[in-house]
Parts: structure tokens; C-alpha cells; sequence
């Protein structure tokens, strides 16, 4: 048997007993018939607590997770309570940006699992009330493959955290959930506080904005034992899940924090972005870079204010899925022109327009670089932005290079009227991608 506590309309409480062969049709019935009852309440909800480092006055982050409540109505609020008379954990250390609520819920598209962000507030004491935000729907239901209900106070940045009591003990912190209606229901976890332990906590302070093939990337971290005994760890570098490189790392309690970076040497099977996450045997932080300098652009010619110039853009290769319907050059903030290019001269033959898109695509006797017809989309064109539509009697899925010639024929783009260095973003889209890469170029 299973049992949840389900949060009714007008201040009810029941408790249900389903077997495994319930259906949503004798779940329903349950309910209805529970409602009739003031309050049915066959246990008290409990849920897992996990304290990272679980020694006694340290900063540590606090991870509860439980699946005893479902609820139709929306929660408000969710009360943490670490008030336990004469020894109390405290939240002076922790703010809004430390809350991470993750819930599952039903909405009209169907059962969603997802983090629901917290509005801004400061915390004291021995408790705090986390406002969840009203954009987002808090409803919970039943999740097979997780808890449904996941509230972690976490000690991302060093210095942030619950400060846990100062003693040794068991303790029985609570959360309380309030919802819409004003109903609550408390959830009660046990904490368990051991000395003699350490706890490496991990924090990345450098990473590249992006990142190119066979050019290595350095990922600086620092490690704070922030535990009460010595240890030696090893902290490791992971990429998209997979460990790339390591060192070992020996600190004494009340150590300054040790410093160091971890590589990696990007490759083609990199996509369009890699996750990063350095970790101790305690504790890990987490980053995301994405690739850059896929494409560059070259500019015939280079001097200030230049009238018709040709700006080519060009890349080997791009991780873009399915095919490409339009392509957009935004020149913004530069000064650069694109009045009066046009891609609608109507002459039968594609080179005669001012913009060529040559595309190598996977045909059925092997890829192809080939010029892409184009709709003729809003040409003639003006302002500092053009969207390129590319015509749907090609196959425009993408294998290979792909060059943008902006000013092939008559009218090209009017260069900035300064020489300086500035960079312009191209954009592909698709029904199944979307693909952006800024690029710089000179003026001189």
C-alpha cells in the first residue's frame, strides 16, 4: 500500500491508501469520497534530508526531497523551520539566489518536472518563508521517477549556506507548505550532526565565453575545506558528464582556499555547447560555454564608409539540426548599411541577386555545395539587419561549408564610417534549430 497526503479546497485534509493497480478513475472517487471527511490523517509526512557538510556550526547546503504530498491547489509558500529551543540552525548566510525549488506538476500539456524560481527576499534566523513566484504553476503531483517536491538551500558560493546548530544531535527541522487557499501541511526531516568530517565545497571563478576545436580551455576553481578535519581529494573536471581531467588537493580545517585550473581540448564531436563541472567528493560547480568562431567574415573592401562592399561570411561547419529556412545578418550598433540590397531581381538566375547563400547539403549521390534560391523576403532591404529566406525548392539541411556573400552583385553593405574593430551576429533558423555566432571584423 501507498499512501499520500493530498491538500483539498476549504481547508481539508485527507490521507489516501492506494494499492498498485489504482486507476485515475478510483483515485478520483477516493478523493471525492475523502472530502467528505473534515480530516483524515493517518500519518504525519516525512521527508529525506541531506546536509552538506553534516558537522556541527559550519555553512552547509540542505537538500530535502519527499513524495508524501500532492496537492491541485497551487503553493504560495514553503516555511523552513530549524528552531529547535536551545540549539537552532541559522539563515543569515543564505538569500534568495541560495533557493532552488524543483517540483513535479500537471499542467494542460501534461505531467512537467521543473525548478520554480523563488522571489527576492533576505532571511534571518532560525527560520525562512520562500515565496514562490506567481509565474509559474505549483501545483504536485505523483512522479514516478523522482520526488515530487525537492527544496534545496544551497551553498553555491562560499559563504553561503545554512549555518548548521552548534552541537552534535539529532534534530527535526520542518518545512511547511501553505497554499493558495491558506492551507498548510508540514513535512518533518530528520538532521543528524557528526564532527570529524570534511567537506571540500567547489567553486568555478574562470571560464572562457566560448570555446574552438583543438584549442584547449582553462577552467579556474577554488576549494574551501570548510569542514572540521584534513583531507585529500581529488577535484575533477567533467565534460557533458564524462571526467577529463584531475588533480589532488590536501587541505587543513580554517585553510584558505586552494586555487588551481583544470583543461580541456575541445573536438569535433563538441556540439554547440559543452557543460562543465568541477567537483570534489563533496560538493561540484557548474558551468556552460558555448562554441564560438564558427563562422568568420571578410570584408572587400575594409576602409571606413565604403559603399557596395562585399561581406562574406563563411564557416567549415555548423551543428544545426534539420533544415535552414532563414538566415539573418544584424550589423546593430556598428554604423554598417544594408539599404538597398535586394534578393528579388527576378532575372532567373540566382548570381544575379546581391546576396548568394552556398550551402554543402547531403544529397542522394553525396554533398553538394550549391547556390540556395531565395524568397524575395523584405528586399529591398534597409537598416542595419536583413533576414535572407531561403527558398523551400531546396533541401537545406547543412554537412559542410556554408558562405553568406552579402554584396555579390550591385548593391553590397556600406561599411562603418570609423576604423575600429566591431562585431556583427549571423543567425540560422529552422523548425528544429536556431544557431547565432558574433563575429568580429576591422575597419581600417
Amino acid at each position: 500500500m501507498k499512501r499520500r497526503n493530498f491538500i483539498l479546497g476549504g481547508g481539508l485534509l485527507a490521507t489516501l491508501s492506494l494499492g498498485v493497480t489504482a486507476t485515475n478513475a478510483s483515485l478520483a472517487d477516493s478523493v471525492t469520497s475523502a472530502a467528505d471527511f473534515r480530516v483524515i490523517n493517518e500519518f504525519e509526512p516525512t521527508a529525506d534530508l541531506v546536509a552538506n557538510p553534516s558537522t556541527p556550526d559550519t555553512l552547509s547546503a540542505h537538500t530535502w526531497t519527499t513524495d508524501d504530498i500532492t496537492t491541485s491547489i497551487e503553493i504560495d509558500t514553503i516555511t523552513a523551520n530549524y528552531d529547535f529551543g536551545g540549539s537552532t540552525a541559522t539563515f543569515e548566510n543564505v538569500d534568495n539566489t541560495d533557493i532552488i525549488v524543483e517540483l513535479t506538476r500537471s499542467l494542460t500539456t501534461g505531467t512537467d518536472r521543473d525548478t520554480i524560481s523563488v522571489n527576492s527576499d533576505t532571511y534571518s534566523g532560525s527560520s525562512a518563508t520562500f515565496d514562490l513566484s506567481g509565474n509559474s504553476t505549483t501545483n504536485i503531483v505523483d512522479d514516478p521517477d523522482n520526488p515530487n517536491l525537492r527544496v534545496e538551500i544551497n551553498a553555491v558560493d562560499l559563504g553561503a549556506g545554512i549555518e548548521n546548530p552548534p552541537t552534535e544531535d539529532t534534530y527535526n527541522p520542518t518545512l511547511t507548505l501553505t497554499n493558495d487557499n491558506g492551507e498548510t501541511q508540514e513535512v518533518t526531516a530528520e538532521l543528524t550532526l557528526i564532527s570529524g568530517q570534511s567537506f571540500f565545497a567547489t567553486t568555478i571563478t574562470d571560464v572562457p565565453a566560448t570555446y574552438t576545436e583543438n584549442d584547449p580551455i582553462q577552467v579556474d576553481y577554488e576549494v574551501d575545506n570548510t569542514g572540521d578535519e584534513t583531507d585529500t581529494q581529488d577535484i575533477a573536471l567533467l565534460v557533458d558528464g564524462t571526467e577529463k581531467d584531475s588533480t589532488s588537493v590536501k587541505l587543513d580545517p580554517g585553510d584558505s582556499p586552494a586555487t588551481g585550473s583544470l583543461s580541456y581540448s575541445p573536438t569535433s564531436s563538441d556540439g554547440a555547447s559543452i557543460d562543465l563541472k568541477v567537483k570534489s567528493n563533496d560538493d561540484s560547480d557548474s558551468d556552460t560555454i558555448t562554441k564560438g568562431n564558427t563562422f568568420t567574415l571578410s570584408l572587400n573592401p575594409t576602409t571606413p564608409g565604403a559603399s557596395d562592399a562585399t561581406h562574406t561570411w563563411s564557416a567549415a561547419d555548423v551543428d544545426f539540426q534539420g533544415e535552414i529556412d532563414t538566415i539573418t545578418v544584424d550589423y546593430d550598433s556598428t554604423g554598417a548599411s544594408l539599404d538597398g540590397l535586394r534578393t528579388d531581381r527576378n532575372t532567373g538566375d540566382d548570381l544575379d541577386e546581391d546576396v548568394v547563400v552556398k550551402l554543402t547539403r547531403s544529397l542522394s549521390g553525396g554533398p553538394s555545395k550549391d547556390v540556395i534560391g531565395l524568397n524575395n523576403g523584405d528586399s529591398p532591404y534597409s537598416g542595419s539587419t536583413a533576414t535572407f529566406d531561403l527558398s523551400g525548392f531546396y533541401t537545406t539541411d547543412i554537412v559542410g561549408e556554408i558562405d553568406v556573400i552579402v554584396g555579390y552583385n550591385s548593391i553590397g553593405v556600406t561599411n562603418p564610417g570609423t576604423a575600429s574593430t566591431y562585431t556583427a551576429d549571423i543567425t540560422l533558423d529552422g523548425d528544429q534549430d536556431s544557431f547565432t555566432d558574433t563575429v568580429e571584423f576591422t575597419i581600417e
